[in-house]
């Protein structure tokens, strides 16, 4: 069993002692409102166990030299149990995340939002988490021969999902119909991801069936970045919010590599626009918030907006995202109480924690932390991934039941962010060793 020192039983102790924030901000700060703190100490609890007569299959133990991660377990119903970072737990969170996605009626009417103050978690946060869980079922169809045919036909329930009227019909009332039959009224949150998750499901299965609906989103992106609505597109009707149009230029990015086709003058245009006036003169790293008139930084870099940014850059720009990458982790990532976790604001900064933030643990963010994981394992840094990665295991109640395991103490988007990072580090092994 792994105890944790006294510090760290302080944090967990003072994060489930607060009370769930309000979302009332857009999804950028994000989803979840205890990433960071997935949960409650399992080794303070007495629950967890280094499995002896199950050791974790080798490829995984050769990912995972950053941490003893056979302390990390959950009990099985059987008396046994799972080390939380393997395939077989990986493979129940998958099932976890598709039994309650499908849990959503797509037949119901969309939800209205402004975008800031009402109704953010019921819009965005079930299309975000679409995207995410598919983003990961994306990496297990390509690196986990076990769940392949699974994930592959969850990815196309996903990609289907998104296009109803219940999930990307919050954006209707701010630019139109998204996927209107006669034409795509850019929305870049929606079309972004919606794209993202469509040319992944192509690259990993080689089906032509969404081909069509491709072209078309991808064919409106490039024409709205080369448009007078360019080169940074709204999130909503009046918001500008940088890291919302990284997914859209990722997904273009991918595009032109799947079909041949060249947007490099739309995603050229974003970069340039970008780095010539969104850096944030403090940190160097890219904003937040802006509005393009008269190119105002409203907000500069924050934790959140830079590790869900991270997900994405190096798609389109490798080396400017190894550079962001390098000042974020200066910038953002510390050390709590002997685990890693990432700060929200910028050391020595004056600003407070908002509802963007959640709350903060000795300047700490839990949505901060819990996208760095993927921000991590996607640019090359698998010791800092798995260092936060255990920080998420060490807080939080996990709980086995019925083959499926779900993290209690996180709402089911910020569990389906936090699988695509695990997802991520797949991509180091040659292959799972699977039975």
């Amino acid at each position: 069993m792994k105890k944790p020192g006294p510090g760290f039983v302080t944090l967990c102790a003072f994060h489930l002692l607060q009370r769930p924030f309000s979302r009332v901000g857009s999804s950028r700060s994000i989803i979840f409102s205890t990433v960071l703190c997935c949960g409650f100490a399992l080794t303070v609890s007495g629950q967890t166990q280094t499995p002896s007569s199950a050791p974790a299959p080798e490829a995984v133990r050769q990912t995972n030299r950053y941490t003893n991660f056979s302390a990390f377990a959950v009990p099985d119903e059987k008396g046994g149990s799972l080390p939380l970072f393997s395939p077989e737990a990986y493979r129940a969170e998958f099932h976890c995340l598709r039994d309650e996605f499908h849990k959503t009626d797509l037949a119901s009417p969309a939800v209205k939002t402004d975008g800031w103050t009402y109704n953010i978690p019921q819009a965005e946060w079930p299309f975000m988490g679409f995207a995410y869980f598919g983003y990961a079922s994306a990496n297990f169809a390509k690196y986990d021969p076990a769940i392949r045919a699974e994930a592959l036909q969850e990815m196309r329930w996903l990609i289907d999902a998104l296009q109803t009227t219940r999930m990307s019909g919050f954006v209707t009332p701010h630019f139109g119909e998204p996927f209107d039959v006669n034409e795509i009224h850019v929305a870049v949150f929606v079309h972004g991801h919606f794209l993202n998750l469509a040319l992944r499901y192509r690259e990993v299965s080689g089906d032509t069936r969404y081909d069509q609906v491709i072209h078309r989103v991808a064919t409106a992106l490039a024409r709205e970045y080369l448009g007078t609505n360019g080169p940074i597109l709204r999130s909503y009707r009046d918001m500008w919010w940088i890291t919302d149009n990284f997914p859209a230029i990722s997904a273009l990015s991918r595009y032109d590599h799947v079909f041949q086709r060249d947007t490099s003058e739309a995603r050229s245009r974003f970069l340039s626009n970008l780095k010539a006036y969104y850096l944030d003169k403090k940190t160097g790293l890219f904003c937040t918030y802006v509005n393009p008139v008269g190119h105002v930084q409203v907000q500069g870099a924050r934790g959140i907006s830079v590790m869900y940014g991270l997900h994405f850059l190096r798609d389109f720009d490798p080396d400017f995202a190894a550079s962001q990458y390098g000042l974020a982790k200066k910038c953002f990532l510390m050390n709590l109480f002997g685990i890693t976790a990432a700060r929200e604001f910028p050391e020595g900064s004056d600003a407070k924690p908002d509802v963007d933030s959640g709350p903060l643990i000795f300047g700490a963010g839990p949505s901060a932390s819990g996208f760095a994981i993927a921000a991590a394992a996607i640019n090359g840094d698998e010791t800092t991934a798995w260092q936060l990665l255990e920080a998420s295991a060490l807080v939080g109640l996990p709980q086995l039941q019925n083959g499926k395991l779900q993290y209690n103490s996180m709402p089911i988007v910020g569990q389906a962010v936090i699988l695509f990072g695990k997802s991520e580090l797949l991509k180091s092994e040659v292959a799972l060793n699977t039975k």
